[in-house]
């Protein structure tokens, strides 16, 4: 498992070791750093503020790069064997080590239009195919980010995270999509990385809605998604988000409201 219903039942050492785990693989996949991008709950943490009042931050245990189709290392390698040579085993198509009582996965997402589902195998790793993942691709944001990895070593990287817009539509899409899993942590992801964006809630609207005009072929998915589930605090996003959420009743009320306004803001009611 590698998901879990709420926000408590998170291991709190889950984020900083999925931190560690994508330290420990990114100086590993130098030859393929330019056909890769950080998505998923390790994107919305380095997108977000850490101190959103009221929405406790990100949780993962998941490291999520979207990857080109074409990506490959050529005579040097592949990504199966490099990363079974850092104790990164694969099980069911997906690559996972574990650490103390942790599982970590480290999972690969591509696109291949005009399939909207199904994987691909990309080098020597099965990618899920992903609408939207190729914006994702082209809109790179660079992060700094330091820190150990898994071997205790201190390291300095650069890190092309999704930027707000084409990140909110993949959010947005693996909850309520054709193939979404309406699963509260992404309800709640998608309140998190509107609300605590690191340039603000109305930079995060505006790159939202920019995706609109740039041909992400997640968008009109993106669009559904969010009349069918997040504009009343009666639909399937404000309830879930407020399940994940860790307060009171009372507060998870308000939560439910904050989506569903977060949601009509997104649409440009």
């Amino acid at each position: 498992m590698s998901k879990f219903a709420t926000f408590d039942t998170y291991p709190a050492e889950s984020l900083p070791t999925a931190e560690a785990a994508l330290l420990t693989v990114w100086r590993t996949l130098e030859r393929y750093q330019p056909d890769l991008v950080l998505v998923g709950g390790l994107a919305v943490h380095y997108l977000t503020r850490r101190n959103v009042p009221g929405l406790p931050g990100a949780v993962t245990m998941d490291v999520d790069f979207g990857i080109t189709l074409g990506a490959s290392g050529g005579q040097y390698g592949t990504i199966q064997s490099d990363l079974n040579g850092l104790g990164f085993k694969t099980e069911n198509h997906r690559l996972v080590r574990t650490c103390g009582a942790l599982n970590l996965y480290v999972d690969f997402l591509t696109e291949d239009p005009p399939a909207t589902t199904g994987s691909r195998t990309v080098d020597d790793v099965t990618a899920s195919v992903i609408p939207g993942l190729n914006r994702a691709l082209a809109c790179r944001r660079l992060i700094p980010v330091a820190g150990r990895d898994l071997f205790g070593a201190q390291q300095n990287c650069t890190i092309p995270v999704a930027d707000i817009g084409p990140l909110l539509v993949l959010k947005l899409n693996a909850f309520g999509g054709p193939t979404g899993r309406r699963l509260p942590k992404d309800a709640y992801d998608i309140l998190l990385t509107v609300t605590g964006f690191l340039d603000g809630p109305e930079a995060a609207v505006q790159g939202f809605q920019g995706e609109s005009s740039v041909g992400n072929s997640g968008y009109a998915a993106a669009i559904s998604a969010l009349k069918n589930d997040f504009i009343s605090p009666e639909q399937d996003g404000p309830r879930r988000a407020a399940e994940f959420y860790p307060g009171a009743a009372n507060e998870r009320e308000r939560l439910k409201q904050t989506v569903a306004t977060v949601g009509r803001f997104l649409l440009g009611e």
